[in-house]
């Protein structure tokens, strides 16, 4: 019994060193895109059994979960983080500041009749809705005589069943609130991929072509034809025409698309040449984005590929360099951040970074974290892509969590149902906080001859399909909703990819399928976005 009072005390005097931060909300007034988001509400029982403390601050997330407290499955909805009009503050409260239970509430009288019993008032949780809307579901608020709960309507007959009783309608929380991002390739442009553009006028004779491969199967070539005989093609051109990506004005269609569909983020393939020290291949799409009239309309991130074969690694010489170049992306005021308000810096391959060792991996990571602390003012969350590493050494590699892209073993299986049926698998082998990803297609065969010389070599995945696509988002989306993982970015996904048009990670709209892709994942994820845009004017 003395045990758990004072396991049962510990967890109090956590919760209440970050109340502060709480009622401020979980980010700060100087992080607008942040702020405009809603965040995941979670639900943990205290560690003796009976109270229930709902959170929106991944901070305290953790500070309770050290304290004991049970995170819940899944989340209470996603709650408001600002005041805006016809949303109102959700208030938490409890019995008096050593208790271990809570009680939330939306109304202003009730929250002053309580502290006028000396109920202790622990500030805002966050907003609801007052009145019903597309997307939001309503909050309500149960007791049992010994603690309280809050569910969303769907859950009243569990509730009912299990013993409470039904107190009333707390507000209006949105159902899902899924950050979805696109992987971005940026070197559809002069400056981009020499190797396809030198090989592009070897084999079709075409001069400063970087959409070779692509443009011949789409127009029939004989290496498609021969090869892959009746196959069609005519998806492989974007719906705004072959590009360059280093003009502002592709990346302002590719902005309102990904938006009209309610993409969050683009997370833009980020390298350094070792040889010239300085970035290189997507710098001039970055560059665009960067001169996009419309880029404040989504976030974006960088994924530091440094891949482990010159001059595409980043030896530890270099490391100051590189973090002074990437200050200029964190300190845009769209840098994407997490649920607790960090600027998220991704390491997209960590195998040439050094030696490719934790420990040099810890190296970089730990000089950009000193370069944005001393820069920026900022604390920087960094995920490394588990493609290549070990998603279960990522703390030992100075990093905060893993996500994924791609998945590599099923690409190699060349079958997109094998990579449906181990996708939660793949996701199950990072431990902590996650970034989940969906994985489009992966069909290389655009890359023969001109990348790939042995046609038997080409890696495509024949069963791929828009319902199995589907299939991949609702696998991710089941995944988040039994998720006990830090809230940090759990409602984070990471899609691959936009454009990477080489090896069949599309889901830009194109011509044959329109927006199919971008329609798949508004309609699943319940995106805000009021609809895919194919071909902006």
């Amino acid at each position: 019994m003395r045990r758990t009072l004072g396991l049962l005390a510990l967890a109090a005097a956590a919760i209440a060193t970050i109340t502060a931060a709480l009622t401020a909300g979980p980010v700060s007034a100087d992080q607008p895109a942040a702020q405009s988001q809603a965040a995941p509400f979670v639900e943990l029982v205290s560690p003796g059994g009976v109270g229930r403390l709902y959170s929106a601050d991944p901070r305290e997330v953790a500070s309770a979960t050290a304290a004991g407290y049970q995170r819940q499955p899944g989340t209470t909805g996603f709650i408001g983080r600002e005041a805006k009009a016809g949303w109102t503050a959700l208030y938490r409260l409890k019995p008096s500041a050593t208790a271990s239970k809570w009680l939330f509430t939306s109304s202003t009288q009730e929250r002053d009749a309580l502290v006028a019993q000396h109920w202790v008032l622990e500030g805002t949780a966050g907003y609801v809705a007052t009145q019903p809307a597309p997307g939001l579901v309503e909050l309500r608020r149960f007791t049992n005589g010994k603690e309280w709960r809050l569910a969303v309507a769907s859950r009243t007959d569990e509730l009912l069943r299990a013993g409470y009783t039904l107190d009333g309608p707390v507000g209006y929380v949105y159902q899902n609130w899924v950050r979805a991002g696109a992987v971005y390739f940026g070197m559809f442009n002069t400056n981009g991929h020499q190797t396809i553009i030198a090989r592009t006028k070897e084999v079709y004779g075409r001069d400063n072509d970087w959409w070779g491969g692509v443009r011949d199967f789409h127009d029939g070539t004989h290496y498609a034809t021969d090869n892959w005989p009746g196959e069609d093609w005519s998806h492989l051109k974007p719906s705004i025409g072959y590009y360059d990506s280093s003009k502002p004005e592709t990346l302002e269609k590719h902005i309102t698309q990904a938006t009209s569909a309610g993409l969050s983020f683009f997370n833009f393939y980020w390298y350094w040449d070792n040889t010239k020290q300085q970035q290189t291949v997507t710098a001039a799409a970055l560059d665009a984005f960067l001169q996009a009239r419309n880029k404040d309309s989504i976030d974006f991130t960088v994924g530091v590929c440094a891949h482990p074969y010159a001059p595409l690694n980043i030896p530890t010489t270099q490391y100051d360099a590189v973090a002074a170049n990437l200050m200029r992306y964190l300190q845009q005021d769209n840098t994407l951040r997490t649920n607790d308000g960090r600027k998220i810096l991704n390491i997209c391959d960590a195998r040439g970074l050094g030696d490719g060792s934790n420990a040099q991996v810890k190296q970089f990571v730990d000089t950009v974290r000193a370069k944005a602390r001393s820069q920026l003012g900022e604390d920087i969350y960094v995920m490394i892509n588990q493609a290549g590493f070990d998603p279960k050494q990522v703390g030992n590699a100075g990093a905060d969590a893993p996500y994924c892209t791609t998945d590599g073993p099923a690409v190699e299986s060349r079958s997109y149902k094998t990579y449906l049926q181990g996708q939660r698998a793949f996701y199950n082998q990072a431990p902590g906080a996650y970034g989940r990803c969906v994985l489009s297609d992966f069909d290389e065969r655009p890359r023969y001859p001109i990348e790939q010389t042995d046609v038997k070599a080409i890696r495509w995945m024949p069963d791929q399909s828009l319902d199995g696509y589907r299939t991949a988002v609702r696998n991710a989306v089941a995944d988040m909703a039994t998720s006990t993982r830090p809230p940090t970015v759990d409602n984070y996904l990471f899609l691959y990819a936009w454009n990477e048009w080489h090896e069949g990670g599309i889901i830009e709209p194109n011509e044959r399928d329109g927006c199919a892709y971008l329609d798949i994942l508004h309609t699943e994820l319940s995106l805000q976005g009021p609809g895919c845009v194919a071909n902006p004017s």
